[in-house]
């Protein structure tokens, strides 16, 4: 975990001068199965690797605590996203990601789809499905950027 933490913090480091100093930290609600469904508030960290790209790092935590997932309550995400509306033209957007979440001692491949929504109060809504050692989705609350998403 700290070698893909330290690998996170080297490509944020590597986006360029302007786009690397604004991190975009993110409250969640994610909901995973299958059965026994994990419900999981959690935060999140996102910054921009160019224009397109985003790179976001989230942890979340089962609430349900499921005898079934003794071990195996926290979550932790990597994951890498391509934006289609950067300059934030649209009311709505597409975004399309995946990588690596982590649940206990077992790796899962990621793979996304978020719609993200207009600015409300500083905030852009975002609701998110996908599929990683099961199925799962979220509602996503990010603090807002200039303009941009």
């Amino acid at each position: 975990m700290i070698r893909h933490g330290l690998f996170v913090l080297a490509l944020a480091c590597t986006a360029p001068r302007a786009e690397a100093q604004f991190l975009q930290p993110e409250l969640r609600l994610d909901v995973s199965g299958p059965s026994p469904v994990a419900i999981e508030p959690g935060i999140g960290l996102t910054t921009a690797l160019g224009t397109y790209a985003r790179l976001g790092v989230t942890a979340g935590y089962d609430v349900r605590g499921a005898p079934e997932r003794a071990g195996r309550r926290w979550r932790g995400d990597v994951i890498a996203r391509v934006t289609l509306d950067p300059f934030r033209q649209q009311r709505w957007a597409l975004s399309l990601g995946g990588g690596i979440s982590y649940r206990g001692a077992t790796t899962y491949l990621a793979a996304l789809a978020d719609v993200e929504g207009p600015e409300v109060r500083g905030m852009l809504p975002a609701i998110q499905i996908g599929v990683s050692g099961g199925v799962r989705g979220a509602l996503i609350l990010r603090r807002a950027r200039r303009e941009r998403r």
